[in-house]
């Protein structure tokens, strides 16, 4: 891979990847006809991968995966086909893109059942072939590569040394999301973003794992937006969309959710992903001390764009935002566990959403 562009150009490849993969720009014309649809580049996913085995849990491979096709013994004792299904995905970030970066696409198959682990998922995408915003469903079906594995206590191998492993990720799963914004783990190179890092943070992101000890506060499809300090995901303001802004979530590393936010009061914090949310599970990954409060704001001015709070240094990775959403509703009523398979609300807005007895209902638009 080329060395990477010089800052002043990585934000203008920033700019030119959000016309092929990502909602308009200001500078560009928004039709107003159509309602704005969630895209590919940001539902978020509870589930590491988007599949599972068999006996319900989550699936790795105890191997170093060598790119050819073949049967793969996974973490469940069973055997799976992995081949790779071009061609690779178009629609990489520019940044990645021109820096040399691939990501190739590949179908897993239980080998026993006969059956596509990824079969009927995949992103509710725009053309790959050009990247426009004409749906189409290329992705449906497929899954990534990556080099490491998640292990059920939320840790991560990286699949090195002599504990190799890889995961297969459905382009559902936040393993498969994090990897197609561009956050390539087995693809660094030199004077380049810390990719691996970046994708262990996407992957706590894109889960909501605030603990960083592997529990998901997220629901299937949930719109999030994240902005890194190098250009690959910059940050989505909808302006003239008739949709309420964004409000700050969380900033991240790789061990979880950091403390950056601030309460009126001055203390450090984080605002959840729904309401309700059981506030007092959330504390911040391992050593920090975060209040959870839909009360918890980004320091200093709340129109400062994100991308600034990464001048000069910062000890974290991320920086998200989200709505407020009352969507995720809870098993046992107050004070209890998220859902893990949320009511799906497909063709709706995009936005903040509510969702009573399985019917959605998006508030009315400012």
């Amino acid at each position: 891979m080329r060395s990477l562009l010089p800052l002043s150009m990585m934000a203008l490849m920033a700019t030119l990847s959000g016309r092929d993969c990502a909602p308009p720009t200001d500078s560009e014309p928004r039709a107003q006809a159509t309602p704005l649809q969630w895209e590919h580049v940001n539902p978020q996913a509870p589930s590491p991968t988007g599949w599972s085995g068999v006996d319900g849990g989550s699936v790795f491979f105890q191997a170093r995966f060598d790119g050819g096709a073949g049967i793969w013994m996974g973490s469940d004792g069973r055997p799976y086909r992995i081949t790779e299904s071009p061609p690779a995905d178009p629609c990489l970030p520019a940044l990645l893109q021109d820096a040399g970066a691939q990501l190739k696409l590949y179908t897993v198959t239980d080998a026993v059942l006969n059956r596509n682990v990824c079969a009927g998922k995949g992103y509710h995408t725009q053309n790959p072939n050009e990247c426009s915003p004409d749906a189409g469903d290329f992705y449906q079906g497929k899954a990534v590569v990556i080099p490491g594995c998640w292990m059920p206590d939320g840790g991560f191998n990286d699949g090195g040394g002599d504990a190799p492993c890889f995961t297969a990720s459905c382009t559902t799963g936040a393993v498969g999301v994090c990897a197609h914004w561009g956050y390539l783990p087995d693809q660094e190179w030199d004077g380049g973003p810390p990719l691996a890092r970046l994708f262990q943070a996407c992957v706590r992101a894109a889960r909501a794992d605030y603990n960083g000890d592997g529990e998901s506060f997220t629901c299937q499809g949930t719109y999030v937006d994240f902005v890194d300090g190098h250009g690959i995901q910059t940050q989505d303001t909808f302006d003239g969309g008739g949709l309420p802004p964004l409000r700050f979530e969380a900033a991240w590393n790789e061990q979880g959710a950091l403390p950056f936010g601030v309460m009126p009061d001055g203390g450090s914090c984080v605002r959840p992903r729904y309401a309700p949310a059981p506030l007092s599970k959330i504390r911040g990954a391992p050593g920090t001390h975060l209040t959870a409060s839909y009360d918890c704001q980004q320091p200093g001015d709340a129109g400062t764009p994100l991308r600034k709070y990464f001048d000069g240094g910062v000890p974290f990775l991320l920086l998200t935002q989200t709505w407020k959403n009352e969507y995720c509703v809870t098993d046992d009523g107050p004070g209890g566990g998220l859902r893990t398979h949320c009511p799906s609300c497909d063709g709706e807005p995009l936005g903040p959403r509510t969702c009573h007895g399985g019917s959605c209902a998006s508030p009315p638009r400012p």
